[in-house]
């Protein structure tokens, strides 16, 4: 019997070990708490920092191209105020973010992501009206030709577009975003009918419950956006992957 229980407990250890020891940083919207977000220079520290993947949020322009650029207008983190799904490419790339770099264009993102590493992409046009709104065509051209497409990750808050996303892209997963309190169930049925492959909950609304209704629902789990050591460990056994500004902190405590 204490044979019995002494190989028990050293399965759970090991079991628990393993669970904490699989868990992907995610550097959201590349290290931005030391560079400016959603630039090429947080997507180089995050790597060097030893994030597995990068979060970026696109948009489309007016002349079809795709730009890496959280909100909707540049104002917060650019030297000029602009449109994003308004403007071109070209009047986007005049400006200057916050660290004198471009607004970037998913392609140089991808071109910068080094071998086995994810982007998790975030798509932010899908409130926009008519053909603005539609990115899957030259998201789906833009990683296949780079051959990046099975390391990326589609998320979005548009349950309905992660659908259209699955037709041009099945070889991404996709995982719905969602911040909304007590809506457990909402979430996995959600999902269920979407067939969609997981969820990226913000950390208030991750509990044991809903990891556990997850689980039994064959879908994957991740959070957002963690960077106090406290939540990371609170993170730890429910989630595959932390979504966090600073990845060397939630790095160093996953360790632990």
């Amino acid at each position: 019997m204490i044979k019995s229980r002494h190989f028990i407990f050293i399965l759970y250890i090991s079991v628990h070990f393993t669970a904490h020891a699989q868990i992907s940083v995610i550097a959201h919207r590349g290290a931005s708490a030391y560079e400016t977000e959603n630039s090429l220079a947080a997507f180089r520290k995050a790597f060097k920092l030893k994030a597995d993947a990068i979060e970026m949020d696109i948009w489309r322009t007016t002349d079809d191209s795709l730009v890496v650029i959280h909100d909707r207008t540049t104002g917060r983190i650019a030297n000029g105020n602009l449109i994003v799904p308004e403007s071109t490419a070209a009047d986007l790339r005049a400006l200057r973010l916050n660290n004198g770099e471009q607004i970037p264009f998913l392609s140089e993102a991808i071109r910068l992501l080094p071998k086995r590493k994810k982007m998790v992409i975030e798509i932010k046009n899908f409130k926009e009206k008519g053909n603005a709104g539609t990115v899957f065509p030259m998201l789906s051209d833009l990683l296949k030709k780079s051959g990046r497409a099975n390391d990326a990750i589609i998320i979005s808050f548009g349950a309905e577009v992660l659908a259209e996303a699955k037709k041009y892209l099945p070889e991404c997963k996709c995982y719905y975003l969602s911040g909304k309190e007590m809506a457990e169930e909402e979430l996995i049925n959600t999902c269920l009918k979407l067939k969609l492959d997981g969820l990226n909950v913000h950390y208030k609304i991750l509990t044991v419950s809903l990891a556990e209704k997850a689980k039994q629902a064959g879908l994957d789990l991740l959070v957002w956006t963690v960077d106090d050591p406290e939540l990371v460990k609170q993170a730890r056994g429910k989630v595959s992957g932390i979504t966090t500004n600073k990845p060397d902190v939630v790095r160093k405590y996953i360790k632990k």
